[in-house]
């Protein structure tokens, strides 16, 4: 990907003027001589003086963010990052999340001007994790950024390179518009994992446009009462695909994730393209880990919700390189290491319905288009994949399409019986 060139100082101070005008002040970052400076300090100073109706500058230079960031109080301002913030922040916990960066705020436009990176320095992460047994969701290890509260907002042209675990986790955030970013999650001596490129938590009219994501997990995930996504002309790679939940994880809660549009994306190496994932245990398999403040850790223990659903969605133009399982996944029982109990996979309330994805094709390491494992309890219903032509490296077709309690499907018809359980997948 084409990256423009960094700015010189002096173009940066010309900018500056011209649009110091516009706003009422100014605040240009100083970063530290080196890296034995928290400029976390600095950060928050220059937020606190300009980040209501002014403008805050990031010089094309590296900030050592050593300790956590909470800022939430934005107002009508700009921000404008040239330079690279290497956070090396330990966590806060916010909404039973980790992260080591929170910003939210009304009308707040941070602009990387294809230069602009958080590196979240994950290296260490990836080692540590890798030696710790379960414990992808290690307590207390943090999201990268987190949007909390954040509306009415754009942010563009940024790269995040080696989250520390989920890159950007957005909550409570509504009409945001996230354009041009990349996400490079991979490993630079061990891979990845649990490394999403962006979570959706009790959000609406979030719009992804133009996004490139390399990582080990969810390509972009979107999970409770996540409303009015978008995304579009976007680009997956070495992952999981688009993924729609876990949802159904708390007790005594509704959760939903409805009117999803997702259109020209490509996928390459990824495990599906799309797939809708349930956590459905029981009351009865809750065991001492929830005593362990980790995000996932937590989520994985609820007992099941009063109710879920997932509906009113299109997929569109969906081009596929190389995938390693089953384009279009739904699994009532979403498993993962180190997740108490199995519960029962079949009679969840989690209901989904109204998906339309058309026009899938591409290469595949699978001979299944459609894994649909849906419960007794609740079927899914008109479930629609038109126009779907999926083929081997060899030009064999792929044709299976396997299903349990799938009622009003339309293009495609059953071969066979779906596997329950056995991975966070449904695929056994």
């Amino acid at each position: 990907m084409l990256r423009p060139a960094i700015l010189t100082f002096a173009a940066l101070a010309l900018l500056q003027t011209a649009t110091s005008a516009q706003y009422r002040k100014t605040c240009l970052v100083d970063a530290g001589e080196n890296n034995a400076t928290d400029d976390a300090l600095a950060i928050i100073s220059a937020f606190k003086d300009c980040g209501r109706g002014g403008r805050v500058v990031f010089k094309p230079t590296t900030y050592y963010v050593n300790s956590v960031m909470n800022i939430t109080w934005l107002d009508d301002v700009k921000v404008d990052l040239y330079g690279k913030l290497l956070v090396r922040a330990t966590s806060i916990h916010i909404v039973n999340q980790s992260t080591a960066f929170v910003l939210g705020g009304n009308k707040v436009h941070i602009n990387g001007h294809g230069s602009g990176t958080l590196d979240g320095n994950g290296d260490y992460w990836y080692e540590w994790i890798r030696q710790q047994p379960n414990t992808s969701n290690y307590p207390g290890r943090p999201h990268a950024i987190t949007f909390n509260g954040l509306r009415n907002s754009i942010v563009e042209g940024l790269t995040f390179l080696r989250s520390q675990m989920w890159t950007m986790s957005i909550i409570y955030s509504h009409y945001v518009e996230l354009d041009s970013i990349l996400v490079n999650n991979t490993g630079n001596r061990v891979s990845s994992s649990n490394t999403d490129g962006a979570d959706t938590i009790r959000s609406s009219h979030i719009k992804f446009n133009n996004w490139t994501v390399y990582n080990g997990d969810d390509s972009l995930a979107f999970k409770a009462n996540s409303t009015d996504i978008s995304i579009t002309n976007s680009r997956f790679f070495n992952g999981l695909g688009i993924a729609l939940g876990s949802i159904g994880q708390y007790k005594d809660q509704y959760e939903t994730v409805e009117r999803v549009k997702v259109e020209n994306v490509h996928f390459g190496n990824t495990l599906h393209a799309v797939s809708f994932t349930f956590l459905g245990l029981h009351a009865a398999d809750i065991s001492s880990s929830m005593q362990k403040p980790g995000l996932m850790t937590r989520m994985a223990t609820r007992q099941t919700a009063v109710g879920a659903d997932a509906a009113d969605m299109g997929f569109t133009n969906l081009e596929t390189a190389d995938l390693r399982g089953a384009a279009v996944a739904i699994s009532q029982c979403t498993r993962f290491s180190g997740a108490p109990g199995q519960g029962n996979c079949t009679s969840s309330q989690f209901q989904i319905r109204d998906i339309t994805i058309t026009g899938l094709k591409g290469t595949t390491k699978s001979s299944r288009v459609a894994s649909l494992q849906c419960s007794a309890v609740a079927p899914c219903t008109n479930i629609s994949i038109l126009d779907a032509e999926l083929e081997f490296s060899n030009g064999t077709v792929a044709s299976e399409y396997l299903c349990g309690n799938v009622k009003d499907q339309k293009g495609w018809e059953c071969t066979g019986e779906v596997c329950v359980g056995g991975s966070a997948t449904g695929e056994c």
